[in-house]
């Protein structure tokens, strides 16, 4: 039967609600209609209710949301679903119904924004910044003692706790006069905010919620200490429902644990008054992972964990117009940056010819960057925007691979900007998230969103070697906007490679050699070593690189050598002692020093499609980058890319891997170490050996028709030193080998690209290769084994 919408009052629409049984959220409630009214570019539109024959199947409160560009329609927290049957495809009937309302009714609105329970392909990532799909409900008809049985031990222990301070004091505050709220309330928000990185709103923003919505519908809670305020709850009550809405704490107060104080005195307040369930207001989930770092508090409430809640979703009525909105806001960032770049240009005052000439080199390259994302591409490039997640030479390199393919320029998105991807042509903007991007990835995944978000047309691709970040879009590929491609494996299979005890199963059932191997578990307490049946000396490393990361223990390396039974038992004792309970792993030591590189790529039709492997003859002496090749000759290795392809395919892995090799020179075979889920860090050395990486991901995955690499064509050095610093360093015959391949011209250095048209990244790439011989002096050049494990 074919749905009908109308409008219809507000005492009508609270009437139908409540007949069919359901409650009202407080963001759909005529109190909240009113507040929104009152505030800048809001202004409540209709109540309007859904019938499917007679019978009345959704109600809904629409508020506009006008900008200088768009119109939107939110039905914050709706709609109200008054049937039983709310599947996917009767979500679908319902928003297909609201869409042809709203075209004849309000021609202007260019989006309407839902809360559903399911997804669906006609809708889009909400233009909002922060929302929530998760959440924690605590049903407050239970008894107190009931509650508490129901929270986590710590999360009782806290409220016990805070209740005994007799120093903590939870108060109504709802009578606060505004001077008061701006001067002591707001700067605890402003204080938490700095913290958990979120956008704050002025001071009167707050406010005017607890006046507009009145005592009965909002209340400001606060727990002081001594007397002065440390901690502070706005919350909403309506319809037998208490909303956690804003709540903030200072440090004093989190020592104190004032926060559960807050909240456990909210519950019991609100209870006493007839309020049946009490709402945390959301968690951090796949689609919200900025709210993460709240989900261990608010879970010390409710141990049996979060549900699900309808989350918000954008319906385009009018894509022209919401395609114009992009444009106009990226212009306007864009001539935002190129007046900060103009300032800053401005501000510089030359104090010699060459300080001149960089200030010009500085405005000529941070202009043009500034107000324009990319030159127009070639006509046969594809509609994509590569964006680095690296700030070192890996993201050149991977900018590069595009840049020279398709002629694309990337965007880069790092906690901080290095020489690697500064002032270049090939990256046309770099956004910074701060420091705290470098272990704090969702900071980064916001900013794809971002991009995603900008760019509609385009299709994004993320690229990284950073193994945790990795790891986050892999985790997160379903969260980060329709038009961005993860070009990585599920966490599932990146866990079955990575694990240095699984690698080794799926070797020894692919048939390829691995060191001999034993498994030291700590689950149990300390394990016992008198049944190893390995020669000494040992190589000691932790199965799981991730887990041990997490462990502090001083002088922790990243693998140990182990000459005899008394050392391996010293080191046991000092991992017991830190806490580790993870696994390690005995291997036997190989000798040697013919290491080697191998990169692979995996198509999704199971063929192997981009195959090249390299000796390592130099690596970084550095400790930070201890094992990280700066010199290797690409090479015909055809069996260490036979037996590297096997791994993969026994895997039915997908996708780039990145494998460490070493030739035993005892009988010349080929033994693995690990692999590395990703391009790995040196992977130019493909690129520039003729199999273009950028093209594997474009072919396979986005044309879906992926294309093999050329075969090698001779030896090719690749080399982030000068080559007569690697002559002279290495000498004998290994120099005349590079002598020899330098002379061929087959020489590539990742940071050094003729079609890089900036001359202060071209003026960087030389210094870069001259500074860092530094790092060898005094240094031994041998490689040992140990280094690349």
């Amino acid at each position: 039967m074919t749905l009908s919408v109308r409008a219809c009052t507000a005492t009508e629409f609270l009437d139908t609600v409540h007949r069919a049984g359901k409650t009202v959220p407080v963001e759909q409630s005529p109190e909240w209609a009113q507040y929104d009214s009152v505030l800048p570019g809001r202004e409540h539109w209709r109540y309007l209710v859904v019938t499917d024959g007679d019978t009345p199947m959704a109600a809904l409160s629409l508020t506009s949301f006008a900008g200088r560009f768009l119109e939107q329609l939110w039905a914050k927290h709706g709609p109200i679903w008054l049937d039983d049957d709310r599947s996917a495809a009767r979500e679908r009937e319902l928003r297909d119904a609201l869409a042809s309302y709203i075209r004849g009714e309000r021609p202007n609105a260019a989006v309407l924004r839902l809360h559903t329970v399911h997804p669906g392909a006609d809708l889009t990532d909400p233009l909002i910044a922060i929302f929530y799909d998760r959440t924690i409900v605590l049903d407050l008809t239970k008894d107190e003692d009931q509650l508490l049985s129901e929270m986590s031990q710590s999360g009782r222990r806290n409220i016990r706790k805070a209740m005994k301070n007799d120093e903590l004091v939870f108060t109504d505050d709802t009578a606060i006069s505004e001077q008061e709220f701006a001067d002591v309330i707001y700067p605890i928000f402003e204080e938490t905010g700095k913290r958990g990185d979120f956008v704050l709103r002025p001071p009167a923003f707050y406010y005017e919620m607890l006046r507009q919505l009145g005592p009965e519908v909002c209340r400001l809670y606060t727990v002081r200490h001594q007397g002065t305020v440390v901690s502070w709850a706005l919350v909403t009550v309506y319809d037998g429902e208490v909303d956690y809405y804003f709540a903030a704490s200072s440090s004093e107060a989190r020592k104190l644990l004032a926060a559960y104080l807050m909240a456990w005195g909210t519950m019991r307040a609100t209870k006493a008054e007839g309020a049946t369930f009490f709402d945390f207001l959301g968690c951090g989930s796949d689609r919200s992972p900025y709210l993460d770092t709240l989900n261990e508090f608010k879970l010390a409430f409710a141990k049996k964990g979060m549900i699900d809640a309808p989350g918000p979703w954008d319906l385009v009525l009018r894509p022209n117009v919401l395609r114009a909105y992009h444009a106009q806001r990226k212009a306007i960032a864009g001539v935002g940056r190129a007046k900060q770049t103009a300032r800053t240009i401005v501000g510089g005052v030359p104090r010699s010819k060459s300080d001149a000439v960089n200030l010009a080199d500085t405005a000529a390259g941070k202009l043009a960057g500034a107000v324009t994302r990319a030159p127009k591409p070639p006509t046969a490039a594809p509609k994509v925007l590569p964006v680095i997640l690296d700030f070192t030479l890996s993201g050149y390199a991977l900018a590069r691979a595009f840049h020279e393919r398709y002629g694309l320029t990337s965007v880069a998105v790092v906690p901080f900007t290095t020489g690697a991807i500064a002032d270049s042509s090939i990256i046309s903007e770099v956004r910074e998230v701060g420091p705290d991007g470098v272990h704090n990835y969702d900071l980064i995944l916001r900013e794809i969103r971002k991009l995603a978000t900008e760019n509609p047309e385009l299709t994004v691709i993320p690229l990284t070697n950073h193994d945790g970040l990795v790891q986050a879009l892999s985790a997160k590929r379903t969260t980060l906007g329709k038009n961005v491609v993860v070009p990585h494996e599920s966490p599932e299979m990146l866990r079955k490679v990575s694990n240095k005890q699984d690698f080794n199963e799926l070797c020894a059932a692919a048939g390829v050699p691995t060191p001999r191997t034993a498994v030291l578990d700590f689950a149990d307490g300390r394990p016992a070593t008198g049944d190893l049946d390995l020669p000494w000396p040992l190589i000691v490393k932790p199965a799981d690189s991730g887990h041990f990361a997490a462990l502090r223990m001083p002088g922790k390396k990243k693998l140990y050598q182990v000459a005899g039974q008394q050392q391996l038992d010293e080191l046991l004792d000092q991992l017991q002692a830190a806490g580790y309970d993870g696994q390690l792993l005995a291997q036997e030591f190989i000798p040697g020093t013919d290491l080697l590189s191998i990169t692979l790529y995996r198509a999704k039709d199971g063929r192997i499609t981009l195959a090249r492997a390299s000796e390592v003859l130099m690596q970084d002496p550095r400790p930070a980058y201890l094992g990280i090749p700066d010199v290797q000759v690409v090479a015909p290795l055809d069996d260490a890319i036979e037996l590297g392809s096997k791994i993969l395919v026994e895997a039915d892995y997908h996708g780039f891997a990145n494998l460490d090799a070493i030739r035993d020179p005892r009988d010349g075979k080929v033994v693995f170490f690990e692999i590395n889920p990703r391009y790995g860090r040196n992977c130019y050395y493909a690129t520039a050996s003729g199999a273009n990486v950028a093209e594997q991901l474009v072919a396979d995955l986005i044309d879906e028709k992926p294309v093999t690499a050329a075969d090698l064509d001779g030896e090719l050095l690749y080399t982030t030193l000068p080559v007569k610093f690697v002559e002279q360093t290495l000498g004998g015959s290994v120099a005349q080998r590079v002598r020899a391949v330098a002379a061929a011209g087959r020489v590539a250095d990742p940071l050094q690209y003729a079609g890089e048209r900036n001359p202060k990244h071209r003026a960087y790439a030389k210094l870069a290769a001259l500074h860092h011989r530094k790092a060898y002096k005094g240094q031994s050049v041998t490689l040992n084994v140990e280094d690349v494990r």
